[in-house]
């Protein structure tokens, strides 16, 4: 793995974006490697190089980033780092020999990872849910983060999925990125199971046979401050940026931001 990082580094530098072919063979040749690997001291490494390939946006990599992006948070979550801490911390931990570099791409575009981690990876993440070709690959990227971050935070804290009835923040970015692939009933049901949230009593209402998709819950989003309302906010308008404008996950998001509206009129005024 090393004599890999060592030959990527180097065609990088010599790389123009006419001719990406060595640099997504040689992605591509990390991440079917790192699972052989059982405790590769590189995972952390890896799995930041993986986020800023997916933040330069260039869509040679992007399949590829995603894969990596994986495999590395697989690999960690084999070597129990997420025991006794959060994905976030575990993960902001590892970045840390990074920190220079990776805090100028930040910068650049105005992100923070330290501040909010789900929103930001969700929302760098998130340009593949536009492109059909790249659509698998990210909703498998996020469904990744999302059980892992899930797994970490109910064996940490030590309860049943029984007793989860709000979503955990941690989580809470990945599942809006995902609303586009989960417009149906049966789909968003799964999806809170995923999340081990209970599905909560009446959300869906068979006598409203006007409504043809899903109902995002406030409460069991976790939506109950301020600060969480705008983060949701600002993240949902971003998604619907991108949005046909007349289809279920459209409805979803504006049936969210009515309700935020309702629950917190401040902060919809502000956005």
């Amino acid at each position: 793995m090393y004599q890999i990082l060592v030959a990527f580094q180097s065609a990088l530098e010599r790389a123009d974006e006419t001719n990406t072919i060595s640099l997504v063979s040689m992605l591509r040749c990390m991440w079917k490697v790192l699972p052989t690997i059982r405790e590769s001291r590189y995972a952390g490494v890896l799995f930041w190089l993986a986020v800023s390939l997916l933040q330069a946006s260039h869509l040679g990599f992007y399949v590829e980033a995603a894969c990596l992006l994986r495999a590395s948070l697989e690999n960690l979550e084999k070597q129990g780092i997420f025991k006794d801490m959060s994905v976030p911390q575990a993960l902001l931990i590892c970045r840390q020999p990074l920190e220079g570099v990776a805090s100028e791409l930040d910068e650049m575009l105005r992100i923070s990872f330290e501040r909010n981690f789900t929103f930001s990876l969700s929302a760098i993440i998130f340009k593949g849910m536009r492109h059909s070709g790249l659509r698998p690959s990210a909703e498998a990227a996020l469904k990744t983060l999302l059980r892992v971050t899930t797994v970490a935070e109910m064996e940490n804290e030590d309860i049943s999925s029984a007793d989860r009835n709000i979503m955990s923040p941690d989580i809470l970015g990945y599942f809006l990125a995902l609303i586009p692939v989960t417009t149906t009933t049966e789909s968003y049901h799964q999806l809170l199971e995923e999340c081990e949230c209970n599905i909560p009593d009446g959300i869906d209402d068979p006598s409203d046979l006007e409504r043809q998709v899903p109902r995002l819950d406030l409460d069991t989003l976790g939506i109950s401050d301020p600060d969480t309302a705008l983060l949701v906010t600002s993240f949902v308008g971003t998604i619907l940026t991108s949005a046909q404008g007349d289809d279920a996950e459209t409805q979803m998001l504006y049936d969210l931001l009515a309700s935020i509206a309702v629950a917190f009129p401040q902060v919809v005024a502000i956005t």
